[in-house]
């Protein structure tokens, strides 16, 4: 891997004193017109460094945004508008110097009907309450002036509400296309399980339509609209098209679903931001989470990836309390990268993804929350527009992992179904549990890794 440029704030102090340094430098020997000319000149070059390092943050988690002063935080935020299907701006997205990324000036928290007098206050904007029964949290989601768009800012305004509030987060899937089916790919799948299991996912929308789901029973529902806002966003179909078709998809007529008999639950929450992109919005990702809940689902297939964050923390808790196992992609930001959400937090199976060689997909995420590998390298996976594509990411692995939990789920309890998974694990890494691999990889269909080195 290319190895990146690393941006300390430290850094700044420094780049930002250097206009005064240049003033000092021998004043009796340059014209005062002579000195501001050169000290303009090292300021524009200091800002363009400035604007080179943050170019390169992507990848890297220095520090987080909410630590940086204000004004410097809106000189380096990127703003870029989502619309409505109608066209219209609903919101702006915004990349924060951590790597993440935000709805620009929104917040949420967890509040009781007191608690929200508290936000009444100059520059602060209520946008909405909920009451989301399915996670057991009661969230209002708030707009704020630029100059208290921190936790600093908001600590100071709210002291006993503060370790209770987080940005508006926007999380992104999970897979990235690989390219056209070649000649002679391996198109065929075997059955895992008959019974009649309930599974849920959160992710684009499903294109149920496609050949691949002729015998799939499918239920979704959509989670974008925006309040306050008429009309809804563009949803994307590509990548929930894809994990479905992983899930419950008959790729040809040899082949089989993995789940049969499976009702799939979707939840779509992804908003299309241009051809290339989309997110979700940690709002959308609650709601859709929320209904799900509801569903009696044994297992939740989570395919995307975003920063850690309070109100999502404690959403997966509690959801977790209410019985579903949660699977969730450990993310495809490279093996350096920091842990990604919701795959890091505790209780959630992190899964990773390999080649069909057994080698680590070279863009996953690393760490001690990996905890299965499975196939998610070249997949031959369903696409909107019909027939089949390659597809690669954690997104794909996911899925596998899923599939097999849902049948076991029905005669084992949780804890029995994880146990008999790592029992059942191939170990390909380090001897034991690693952060490539976690406890082994998972063959769901031929046990075609056997005995191969991970390479």
């Amino acid at each position: 891997m290319i190895k990146r440029p690393t941006f300390h704030w430290l850094m700044v102090p420094a780049l930002l004193i250097a206009p005064g340094l240049a003033q000092s430098a021998g004043p009796g020997d340059l014209l005062n017109g002579q000195i501001d000319g050169i000290s303009k000149q090292v300021e524009r070059r200091a800002e363009a460094l400035v604007e080179r390092k943050v170019a390169e943050r992507t990848r890297e988690r220095v520090v987080n945004a909410d630590e940086l002063p204000e004004k410097l935080q809106g000189q380096l935020s990127e703003l870029l508008p989502v619309r409505t299907r109608d066209g219209e701006t609903a919101f702006y997205e915004t990349h924060q110097i951590d790597g993440s990324r935000a709805v620009a000036r929104q917040w949420f928290i967890t509040a009781t009907a007191e608690e929200l007098d508290r936000l009444r206050l100059p520059g602060v904007t209520i946008l909405e309450q909920q009451k989301l029964e399915g996670l057991g949290l009661t969230v209002v989601r708030f707009q704020v002036r630029p100059d208290i768009d921190s936790r600093a800012a908001l600590k100071k305004l709210l002291p006993e509400l503060s370790e209770r509030l987080d940005r508006n987060h926007i999380y992104s899937p999970q897979s990235r296309a690989s390219g056209a089916v070649p000649n002679g790919a391996e198109t065929t799948t075997a059955s895992l399980c008959p019974e009649p299991v309930r599974v849920g996912m959160v992710d684009t929308l499903i294109s149920e339509e496609h050949s691949a789901f002729e015998q799939a029973k499918i239920v979704q529902k959509p989670f974008l609209t925006v309040a306050n806002q008429t009309g809804e966003l563009t949803a994307p179909r590509a990548h929930g098209t894809a994990v479905a078709s992983v899930l419950v998809g008959q790729s040809t007529a040899q082949s089989q679903p993995r789940l049969p008999g499976a009702t799939l639950f979707n939840a779509s929450v992804f908003y299309e931001g241009s051809e290339a992109t989309s997110g979700a919005t940690l709002a959308h990702l609650l709601e859709g989470l929320n209904w799900l809940a509801e569903q009696n689902t044994s297992v939740i297939n989570i395919s995307l990836t975003g920063p850690d964050n309070r109100i999502l923390a404690t959403a997966i808790k509690n959801l977790q309390q209410k019985g579903p196992m949660l699977v969730a992609a450990v993310g495809n930001e490279g093996p350096a990268a920091p842990p990604l959400y919701p795959a890091a937090y505790e209780g959630v199976i992190g899964v990773t993804a390999v080649d069909k060689a057994g080698a680590l997909y070279r863009w996953a995420n690393r760490g001690n929350h990996v905890a299965f590998a499975a196939r998610g390298v070249d997949v031959l996976v369903a696409h909107p527009k019909g027939g089949l594509v390659l597809d690669s990411g954690t997104s794909l692995a996911a899925p596998v992992v899923t599939a097999l939990l849902a049948c076991s789920l029905p005669r084992m309890s949780n804890e029995q179904a994880i146990q008999a998974l790592i029992e059942r694990a191939e170990d390909l890494g380090a001897e034991g549990r690693d952060p490539g691999f976690g406890h082994g990889f998972l063959d769901d269909q031929s046990g075609r890794f056997k005995n191969q080195p991970a390479g």
